[in-house]
């Protein structure tokens, strides 16, 4: 897909001396590709500690466990 987009002048001549022989567009994929992995990773974790902060909120583990959980700890 082409696209065009706005870039500082200042930013785009630091990213281009840093691409190399290479095509900007491989170093402008490269750069987004690692942001929204970076911010994929960012999500999940936030979501993934919502989620163990409701569950030591909630008591859903069964009472007759909780004694055994208890003891491993």
């Amino acid at each position: 897909m082409r696209t065009t987009i706005s870039i500082p002048d200042e930013l785009f001549a630091a990213a281009k001396a840093l691409t190399g022989a290479r095509p900007f567009s491989d170093f402008a994929n490269e750069a987004i590709q690692e942001r929204v992995a970076r911010l994929n990773r960012e999500r999940l974790a936030r979501e993934m500690e919502a989620g163990y902060r409701a569950e030591a909120e909630s008591m859903s583990l069964d009472p007759e466990w909780a004694a055994i959980e208890a003891e491993g700890m």
